[in-house]
């Protein structure tokens, strides 16, 4: 087990081409920076972390060079040299001791300085602003600062030391001013940056594992902005725990039977083309106002949304060893009661949230309704929708557990539950409250009784599987469609998650958390 990379990162109104890497060594770094320069980019930052480069390029033009892997006294020489021909240090960077920096055409003075201390270098600051001079690059290194300084005008903040709510408010009141980020990093949960003037959007995220990374930098281009900033650093969530939004192969889109919606995987494309997590379904402020759908504590869960790693799940199964009652995961509009042919019975709430109708959703799948209701909409709806080995398997599913084909039934209560399980149709399109009994946990459908295989050689156990499968889903503003989410936030498999009713402070939390409270509780 080993912490995960995160990353903070910082986007600006900007257009053109834009390119970034992460985590590449110096010969994949070297190639790749030939090869954008030679595209007309030019580097704007770079960072290197245990000798893995990390970098930005934008439009450019003119001369640029850079070095890595030097001494203090070589790295020295080389700006002078340099700084001779008519070229500015730009960026700086020390990993492992080493300087390593990139250089671009440029002209006047230039200062630069390394190793100071908190107040020779606020010092040093206060000096060249009084010069003329505003910084272009700020670095800690274990305590110690380094900074570039170009001519310039107007305002100028830095901070450093500030928590997560501290730099917040301070950025904010920045911004307000007419301010923007130029440069920023993070060390032991506090911040670094500093502000020049600027105008227009900005955006800012840390905690992000690379995936994240990358889905908040393509909504960001779409919208107007470039990547400006990126900060890699190592994270407390395990690393198993991160990445795994997206599937790397297939797709997931639920079309449930007789419903008019489909719910979608929340991937940049529904059709996976573009295999990116999307950040307009999966970032959100909305607050809390799920809690479990049962009140039975001896209830656990698989999953959430990996069964285990590899193999993704997208919802939660909770399960007791028999049924038990379900309830509404949240006050809310039942607006779907019907038989799926894949999971058989199966109820869509709908939820309102943050002043939005029909915000959120939560799929309450493999209810029972009533032996020979389940029975006959097996038959009828499910098994013309299978071919192959798994029409095959289900078929003698039906029939060892008492509902052959035309009858008579003697549906064993294990399999189907008794009358007693089945649904309130009257629900529909009525109002329900939090906690409400809506129906009872089964295992309808070939999804919900684990008995078939795409495999021609699999045989069934015989073993009961009676479980509540839940979806949670989201209304993605930005185009009306259905996205599953993960209501921990996490997105990982069933290491990665706390006990029910334990606060959700995970790191590896990542992403919004729809549980009351931050806490999977019981209603």
């Amino acid at each position: 087990m080993a912490a995960g990379m995160n990353y903070l990162a910082a986007w600006r109104t900007g257009s053109g081409a834009q390119w970034w890497v992460t985590g590449l060594g110096y010969d994949d770094f070297k190639a790749k920076d030939k090869q954008h320069f030679d595209e007309g980019l030019r580097l704007i930052t770079l960072r290197i972390r245990n000798g893995k480069y990390t970098a930005v390029w934008h439009p450019g033009s003119g001369a640029q060079w850079w070095a890595s892997g030097l001494s203090y006294n070589d790295f020295k020489a080389k700006d002078k040299s340099y700084f001779d021909q008519g070229l500015r240090l730009v960026d700086i960077e020390i990993d492992g001791g080493k300087f390593a920096g990139v250089w671009r055409p440029g002209g006047g003075a230039q200062w630069w300085v390394t190793g100071f201390s908190y107040d020779d270098f606020k010092a040093k600051d206060k000096a060249h602003f009084d010069e003329g001079l505003r910084l272009v690059c700020l670095r800690v290194v274990d305590g110690k600062f380094t900074g570039v300084w170009h001519p310039g005008s107007g305002a100028q903040w830095w901070v450093t030391g500030l928590n997560y709510a501290d730099f917040k408010a301070k950025d904010k009141a920045h911004f307000d001013e007419g301010l923007r980020l130029y440069d920023i990093e993070i060390h032991n949960g506090l911040f670094t940056a500093f502000w020049r003037p600027g105008s227009g959007a900005q955006w800012w995220y840390y905690g992000d594992d690379y995936e994240m990374l990358v889905g908040h930098d393509r909504h960001y281009f779409d919208t107007g902005l470039r990547l400006i900033k990126i900060f890699p650093y190592t994270g407390a969530c395990d690393s198993s725990c991160l990445n795994q939004v997206v599937m790397p192969t297939g797709t997931y889109n639920y079309a449930i039977t007789g419903h008019p919606d489909v719910y979608h995987w929340p991937c940049y494309t529904n059709d996976g083309s573009i295999r990116l997590a999307r950040m307009s379904a999966l970032q959100f402020s909305d607050t809390g106002i799920f809690t479990l759908p049962f009140n039975d504590t001896s209830v656990t869960q698989g999953g959430p949304w990996l069964y285990s790693p590899g193999s993704w799940h997208h919802a939660i199964d909770f399960s007791r060893g028999g049924s038990f009652p379900v309830r509404a995961a949240a006050a809310g509009k039942v607006i779907f009661i019907g038989w799926d042919a894949w999971s058989g019975n199966t109820m869509v709430l709908s939820h309102d949230s943050a002043g939005v109708k029909d915000a959120f959703r939560t799929i309450y799948m493999h209810l029972r309704n009533g032996p020979t209701n389940d029975a006959n909409n097996a038959w009828n709806v499910t098994v013309p929708t299978l071919t192959g080995p798994r029409l095959t398997q289900y078929k003698k599913f039906l029939k060892k557990t008492g509902c052959p084909k035309g009858g008579p039934y003697n549906p064993d209560a294990q399999f189907w539950g008794t009358n007693a399980d089945k649904i309130d149709m009257t629900l529909l399109n009525k109002s329900v409250a939090a906690g409400a009994v809506i129906a009872h946990a089964g295992e309808t459908g070939p999804g919900g009784c684990n008995c078939t295989d795409d495999s021609a050689s699999y045989t069934w156990g015989g073993g009961v599987n009676t479980h509540l499968h839940l979806f949670c889903a989201r209304r993605d503003p930005t185009d009306n469609q259905w996205y599953f989410i993960d209501p921990y936030g996490i997105y990982g498999s069933g290491s990665c998650y706390p006990p029910f009713n334990t606060p959700i402070n995970s790191p590896c939390a990542r992403y919004p958390v729809m549980w009351k409270g931050r806490k999977a509780q019981y209603p």
